[in-house]
């Protein structure tokens, strides 16, 4: 792959970032375990998927090489870049009009794995090794 090439598949994990709303970034957090900054109880109400969607991560790269596919973590608040690249990803795997529409709605949505512009989990997350297989048979039928 050249450099500044984008690899050929997408995956995007949808969950909320703390940094969204409070400016921390990837190496750091507000709230939870293991945390000096902030009250333990800051994020509580999107901590489970943000560690869910982590470990679902962790497991994804571990299977998918880089120069195949971009795995990205997306805010379901970021709308300017989240509707358009599902459009995208969806038009350049051949879905059009209400089809595409439905992948959008339900990529956005905070828990959504989205592959590809189809969204193979809409918000009911699955457990890392589920997760990792739906993603592998939908990368196997977007390359067939």
């Amino acid at each position: 792959m050249a450099t500044g090439q984008r690899p050929p598949h997408r995956v995007m994990l949808v969950r909320e970032w703390d940094s969204q709303t409070s400016g921390s970034g990837c190496c750091g957090r507000l709230g939870g375990e293991h945390c000096d900054v902030g009250h333990p109880d800051t994020f509580a109400h999107s901590r489970p998927l943000m560690e869910a969607m982590g470990a679902i991560y962790r497991a994804l790269r571990r299977e998918l090489p880089r120069e195949r596919v971009e795995i990205t973590v997306v805010d379901p608040r970021n709308m300017v870049w989240l509707i358009p690249t599902i459009l995208r990803d969806g038009h350049r795997r051949g879905l059009r009009g209400g089809e595409l529409w439905r992948q959008v709605n339900a990529g956005v949505r905070n828990g959504a794995i989205v592959v590809d512009g189809v969204a193979l989990f809409a918000h009911d997350y699955p457990d890392e090794d589920a997760a990792v297989d739906a993603v592998l048979r939908e990368l196997a039928a977007a390359s067939a």
